[in-house]
């Protein structure tokens, strides 16, 4: 047997998931009705209710690294786009609260920090357009810009203001705006320290049970390698377009895009974007006239056609690239890695985070909610959001998994060990997949309802069992949707539910997923999971559960185990009632 007790999160993690869940939510709810509205400079209007937000967070609560915590948080929740993972403003948001970590820890946790801190965050947002437009067309876009500055200083009659003056100029806009928003923050922190209203209490703050951080349907297609593959073709293909090597760049550019538009479904949706083409035709113009005009007086040219037509060339590689590599990095594979490489507080924290997002967004975003109650709304109910987190994270169910290979005998062990609880008068609820052979092979399972002892017909090879395909089999819908009601009604009767099994259906957020968020929304003890040996760690992250008992059929008794299930259900609650 293997006990696993996981070790509760520390306070800074969980007030960070509070932090950047609720500037998460700003990011979401204010992001798409600046986006809908087509309003200019939306992302430094985020950016600088982002400083606000944290700053306040920092001010209310003074745990040392909460501040990029909370960003990264904040930055991560971005992925929930149903298309793929937003980088651009993943990277901004991270790097807003790396800034301001870094001048607090330098400075100190005072106002000058904080308004250094904030210009320079606000400020990234002007850094990253520039880095942007860079990464899409490269250096020869500067050209044209060096020709419309030139033109437009001359029509206005200032050729000798200086293009830094400008920048400048503008730089100083946006530090401004960040301190102001620092300086906001600080004031509505220090404000709400003091006062530590409670108007709600904890117990009215609910939780969503769907979390699909680990989670993959079964349409989506991953892969490490493809991966490595895009990002060592994109850097080949820039290499050769930086080269002039035309010839073999445009045949290499056309084979990557045909592949992502084939493989990558939403690869083109940058593309379709009419702002996307408008850039097209100004920069590819632009460029023919501009490129030798200052210079050597020429006011079009087939040379500076050519770069116009290399540069968005470039660009449409890098967004379906990047739209490509985003997919990839939605891989459950690479979450799992890092869960396993110390970024477990990360994932939990950001689980909580996104369970809780529903309902912050729904205070956030209520009728009663506008501009300055929704901030005394928020901080207000920070400390009941805290420790509903922490409420959270410790109530979670005590779980005993029993584990195998493949056809090693799970069920038969599992049936051995209900046999042995009724012995002791404890019966439980729940199914058991019963394994169906044919002429020595195994064709399909039936589902057998523990309670009731019915069996209904649950997957088969024969494709006239169901339309719901998973490897060979074929799964009965209505034996699936008898397999969830199963584990509600026997919730409702008994204190002990057993499902057999948990696999790659259920981490997909198919099969028994539901039943068993049904289970974990009521918090019930304890569980009986089949699981095989290769999954275990990776269901346990699925559900985030808490106490677990790990029983291997090749070292570990039917007898020890039900001693086991019995102290469990002794300790929980009463025996099962018919």
């Amino acid at each position: 047997m293997q006990h696993i007790l996981t070790a509760p999160l520390k306070q800074v993690w969980l007030r960070a998931a509070v932090a950047g869940s609720i500037w998460a939510s700003f990011e979401i709810i204010l992001g798409s009705f600046l986006h809908n509205l087509k309003v200019p400079l939306s992302g430094t209007i985020l950016s600088f209710i982002g400083v606000w937000t944290v700053i306040a967070f920092q001010q209310f609560w003074n745990d040392r690294g909460l501040i990029w915590r909370a960003g990264l948080i904040c930055a991560l929740m971005k992925s929930i786009s149903p298309s793929a993972i937003i980088l651009g403003p993943m990277i901004g948001i991270f790097s807003e609260a790396l800034v301001i970590e870094f001048f607090v820890r330098i400075f100190g946790r005072n106002l000058f920090a904080f308004i250094i801190g904030g210009g320079l965050a606000v400020l990234t947002t002007l850094v990253q357009k520039i880095v942007n437009l860079l990464i899409l067309y490269g250096f020869d876009l500067v050209r044209i810009f060096d020709g419309l500055y030139k033109f437009s200083v001359k029509q206005i009659g200032m050729e000798n203001l200086n293009p830094w003056y400008l920048l400048t100029i503008i730089a100083s806009v946006y530090i401004v705006a960040g301190a102001i928003g620092a300086t906001g923050g600080y004031i509505t922190g220090r404000k709400f320290s003091g006062k530590r209203v409670t108007e709600t209490g904890s117990g009215s703050i609910s939780f969503s049970t769907d979390n699909r951080l680990f989670s993959r349907t079964t349409d989506e297609k991953y892969s490490i390698l493809f991966l490595l593959i895009n990002i060592l073709v994109i850097a080949a293909i820039l290499l050769l377009l930086n080269s002039n090597m035309l010839i073999y760049a445009g045949p290499a550019a056309a084979l990557y895009i045909a592949f992502c538009i084939t493989y990558y479904k939403g690869s083109l949706r940058r593309l379709k974007k009419p702002g996307f083409w408008i850039t097209f035709l100004l920069i590819t113009f632009g460029a023919a006239f501009i490129w030798k005009w200052f210079s050597d007086g020429v006011f079009f040219t087939s040379e500076g056609l050519l770069a116009g037509l290399k540069m968005n060339a470039r660009a449409v590689v890098m967004v379906i690239g990047f739209a490509t590599i985003s997919v990839e990095l939605k891989n459950p594979v690479i979450k799992s890695v890092l869960y396993n490489r110390g970024f477990a507080s990360l994932y939990q924290s950001l689980s909580l985070s996104f369970s809780a997002l529903p309902y912050i967004i729904s205070t956030i975003s209520s009728k009663e909610s506008s501009g300055r109650k929704t901030f005394h709304n928020i901080f207000s109910q920070a400390d009941d959001l805290y420790n509903a987190f922490k409420n959270e994270h410790l109530k979670r169910p005590s779980i005993v998994i029993i584990t195998g290979e493949v056809h090693e005998g799970k069920t038969t062990f599992a049936g051995q060990v209900i046999n042995n609880l009724e012995k002791q008068g404890i019966k439980a609820g729940g199914f058991l997949a019963i394994a169906v052979n044919k002429d020595g092979k195994r064709s399909g399972f039936n589902l057998f309802d523990i309670r009731t002892g019915n069996i209904t017909p649950l997957c088969s090879q024969d494709s006239s069992a169901g339309k719901m395909r998973y490897g060979s089999f074929y799964f009965n819908e209505e034996a699936v949707n008898r397999g969830i009601n199963i584990v509600h009604e026997s919730a409702s009767d008994c204190n002990l539910v057993i499902i057999d099994e948990i696999g790659p259906l259920e981490l997909g957020g198919s099969g028994w997923s539901s039943a068993i968020d049904f289970l974990f929304s009521r918090n019930f003890s304890p569980q009986v999971w089949v699981v095989r040996k290769p999954l275990i760690k990776k269901v346990l992250r699925r559900w985030n559960a808490g106490e677990t008992w790990i029983f291997d059929i090749s070292t570990d008794s039917p007898g020890d185990t039900a001693e086991k299930i019995k102290e469990l259900v002794i300790a929980s609650s009463q025996p099962c009632r018919y």
